[in-house]
């Protein structure tokens, strides 16, 4: 039902975008900073263990690491959307509405509504007037090559066009941390390849705080300038690379023998992490 939709994304805008969780607070030094986090669901799962990362304000952090490792439990507590079962998370991007912007693995877009309207819901929420929502929409589509099918349905588009309408909604509000919770993942190789090319372009020239869960080594290496790799369930910090590329990263670069060895660096400790023979 609309209402029992409409009522979800008040309260994820609310959680992510105001200080209202009792574990978030205004910090000093990293944007986001994670103590000796661990969180047990209600079912009795573990999903992480003795988490301790500092995020830096306006770098691209990527995640990687086996299925159920706690990467998507680890985003959504950042987000504010879950509190840890132990430990803290202090994120200075709390402390004002639309700070934070979350893209979700599905584009999880309202399908009665335009691609406009579906962009402009974060504004509307916290009351932005129609002026202001027309002139930020507007170059948030533009942004993400979208400024042509404001007025088009969510059915009438791929699944690419999707995606780059839910990542156009969390960037309308501009946000200082973005996280995006494998978006790709479903996606054809071509399109997945464009988009994360697409992607590097809006945060060179945003400069947001990117946090990327992915499951592929080669995306994670192409995008980010810091890695993480997560253990098995319970999840905990397992080892962290920089990445050895230059920071303008063109789509050549992945048939470059430099992309191969640092995929193959970070090959080896998932493999090893993951109790397979490199």
């Amino acid at each position: 039902p609309r209402s029992r939709f409409y009522t979800g994304v008040r309260f994820a805008v609310r959680r992510t975008g105001a200080a209202v969780s009792p574990y978030s607070k205004i910090m000093v030094g990293p944007l986001v900073r994670l103590c000796n986090v661990a969180h047990r669901y209600a079912t009795g799962t573990d999903a992480l263990a003795d988490i301790n990362i500092d995020i830096e304000e306006g770098g691209f952090t990527c995640l990687v690491g086996p299925s159920g490792c706690g990467k998507s439990t680890l985003l959504r507590i950042m987000a504010g959307l879950i509190a840890p079962s132990h430990g803290t998370c202090a994120c200075a991007a709390s402390g004002k509405r639309g700070e934070i912007g979350f893209v979700f693995q599905d584009a999880t877009l309202m399908p009665w509504a335009s691609v406009f309207e579906n962009v402009a819901l974060p504004l509307r929420l916290r009351g932005q007037k129609d002026a202001e929502v027309d002139a930020d929409v507007n170059d948030a589509l533009k942004r993400v090559g979208l400024a042509d099918f404001a007025a088009e349905y969510p059915r009438a588009l791929s699944g690419g066009m999707r995606m780059r309408a839910s990542i156009a909604r969390a960037i309308v509000t501009r946000p200082r941390l973005l996280l995006m919770d494998e978006p790709f993942a479903a996606l054809d190789e071509f399109t997945r390849f464009k988009l994360n090319d697409d992607l590097l372009s809006l945060w060179q020239a945003n400069r947001w705080t990117v946090v990327f869960v992915t499951h592929s080594i080669r995306e994670a290496v192409f995008l980010g300038q810091r890695l993480i790799v997560m253990s098995p369930r319970p999840g905990r910090i397992a080892s962290e690379f920089r990445i050895d590329l230059p920071e303008e990263r063109k789509p050549e670069l992945r048939h470059g023998h430099r992309f191969a060895d640092e995929c193959a660096r970070v090959g080896s400790a998932f493999a090893e992490i993951a109790g397979v023979a490199s």
